[in-house]
């Protein structure tokens, strides 16, 4: 089967040849609209600019010369010679653009009857300025050339933006034609991309949404995920990987969590998952009503048996009371290692009374097992205090006053002699003796 890297490069390989036709065939019609767009900017603008900044000089200067008339004010001569120069520059320059017979005639008449009008117009400036002028008829034969010019320059500008026009026409032509070889180029090109995207979509699209899928749904936490075989190429190879990291890496995360979760020694669970649960629970006891119990343990006299037999018969001991607490609760409950000897068993839904009698019952089996040991070489027998608190109490109001009520029993049950059971004194009146003896005797009728 064709490999992706071969598919890849020919569908590359195709898109850069339509690439390139393209870029040639939009050269091709940018330099021909160039072509015909640069005439109008370099002959046609420029010619009336001209055409127009001799029109304004002219009027200019014609102001000039009758505000004179009028004040007398000397700095209007330099106004009127220098509106007389730019009328010239600027029909030197529409002379150099002018490329058609008429254009040309035009504005030679119009140079001849701007002489006769700036003649004119000297003339007038000399007799004011002697004082002498008194003739309106030299003033009309002026206007007159005034206005035989403007009509001339209006001539020709017409004539220029007639050709503007046609021009204008022409590049809409070629912009017609070329859009319509566009048009037909394009459609090729799409119906060569259609062929080729539903090739590219079986090929190649289909297996990486399923590689996609599968990777989504193993970061949403399935960590069995296994992806359907989706051929022999590369990415059927990267699929088989994908299933093979996904069955390891599922097993490494369960082995993980476990491990987050438990104590290395004993197998129970740690005191970083008690902490979470034992929120989990206290909050769903006060939410809803319900009791909760926590009994706190501790191995009685554990440094004096672990100095005496060593560390190894201290870590036995240690999974063998372990395996005493598991056997003595409910699934349900939770077993965890609080640190060193001391271990925590939380009893959700179990009232004080019911806790008081596990509380015992592992008491009991702990003084009765057989720990290696234990009572030979004038060792004692091992044994464990536990210490109970429970919820609803009105001294109780959060996890943390759980734990330190169960905290203080234990402490209270290791000072007064050790292997027993006590109750956590913030506990009203005798219930607390009166749950213990009523515990005592529920585990003597059992037996």
């Amino acid at each position: 089967m064709t490999s992706v890297r071969s598919r890849i490069l020919f569908f590359f390989t195709l898109f850069a040849m339509a690439s390139m036709f393209a870029v040639y065939m939009s050269s091709r019609s940018t330099r021909s609209i160039g072509n015909v767009a640069s005439i109008v900017i370099n002959r046609h603008l420029p010619m009336l600019l001209a055409l127009n900044d001799m029109e304004i000089a002219m009027q200019k200067q014609d102001n000039a010369v009758n505000e004179y008339l009028l004040s007398s004010d000397k700095l209007l001569l330099d106004e009127y010679e220098k509106h007389r120069t730019q009328f010239n520059r600027s029909a030197h320059e529409a002379g150099k653009f002018a490329t058609e017979d008429i254009e040309q005639d035009k504005l030679i008449e119009i140079d001849e009857l701007y002489a006769q009008f700036d003649g004119l117009t000297r003339q007038i400036l000399m007799a004011h300025k002697r004082g002498t002028f008194n003739s309106p008829r030299i003033v009309e034969s002026k206007n007159q050339f005034l206005s035989r010019i403007q009509t001339l320059l209006d001539e020709v500008q017409g004539i220029r933006q007639g050709m503007t026009i046609v021009r204008k026409e022409q590049v809409r032509d070629t912009l017609r034609r070329y859009s319509l070889v566009a048009y037909g180029f394009l459609g090729t090109i799409a119906l060569c991309f259609l062929v080729l995207w539903i090739y590219l979509f079986k090929t190649l699209v289909q297996p990486l949404s399923l590689l996609l899928e599968g990777i989504r749904d193993f970061t949403r936490g399935k960590t069995e995920v296994q992806i359907p075989r989706i051929g022999k190429d590369e990415l059927g190879e990267l699929q088989e990987a994908f299933n093979e990291m996904s069955r390891e890496i599922a097993v490494e995360r369960k082995k993980l969590r476990n491990e987050s979760q438990s104590d290395a020694l004993t197998g129970l669970f740690n005191m970083r998952y008690f902490r979470l649960q034992m929120a989990e629970e206290f909050s769903r006891s006060q939410r809803y009503g319900r009791p909760l119990t926590l009994l706190m343990i501790d191995v009685d006299h554990f440094k004096a048996y672990n100095d005496r037999n060593g560390h190894p018969a201290g870590d036995i001991v240690l999974k063998e009371v372990s395996r005493i607490f598991i056997r003595n609760v409910r699934g349900t409950d939770i077993v965890a290692r609080y640190g060193g000897e001391e271990f925590v068993v939380l009893l959700p839904e179990t009232p004080l009374e019911a806790g008081v009698s596990v509380a015992e019952k592992i008491r009991r089996a702990v003084e009765e097992h057989y720990f290696p040991f234990a009572s030979s070489q004038g060792g004692q027998k091992i044994t464990v205090s536990i210490g109970v608190a429970s919820y609803p109490d009105i001294h109780v109001t959060s996890d943390q006053d759980l734990i330190e009520s169960s905290d203080k029993a234990l402490y209270s049950a290791k000072k007064d002699g050790r292997n027993r059971v006590y109750i956590s004194s913030k506990t009203e009146g005798n219930i607390s003796f009166a749950i213990y003896q009523a515990a005592e005797k529920s585990l003597s009728s059992k037996k």
